[in-house]
């Protein structure tokens, strides 16, 4: 809800810029939660857990793929068609209403964005 409320500030006020920092800030944060809860550790340790893990992660990226349809259409809907989410639960109302279902099939996953490889200068 807060990051509705921020977001739709955000709009409201056509701050681009605060609009994308606090959509790039819940990625970052996402990452960190899936560092920190090393679903593919628990795994093997604890299944019922990791569910529990995985399925925070697709509604992480549930809601970021609504949110970020203003800015990357495209890119925000190949987010949405891998989750299988409709595409009549795909608005701003669908955030505090919606929510992935659990057992639901998703697509075979797929890059959305180029992966970057950063190559180091060779030096002289």
């Amino acid at each position: 809800r807060a990051l509705r409320q921020t977001a739709g500030e955000a709009i409201a006020s056509q701050s681009i810029q605060k609009y994308v920092a606090a959509m790039v800030s819940i990625i970052w944060d996402a990452n960190k939660y899936i560092d920190d809860m090393e679903p593919w550790i628990l795994r093997k340790t604890d299944p019922e857990r990791m569910e529990t893990v995985l399925y925070v992660i697709m509604e992480v990226l549930r809601c970021s793929g609504i949110l970020y349809q203003p800015l990357i259409p495209t890119s925000a809907n190949k987010i949405l068609d891998l989750l299988s989410i409709p595409e009549d639960e795909r608005s701003f109302a669908h955030l505090e209403t919606g929510s992935v279902v659990p057992g639901t099939p998703i697509s075979k996953p797929v890059g959305v964005f180029p992966r970057i490889e950063v190559v180091e200068p060779v030096e002289a």
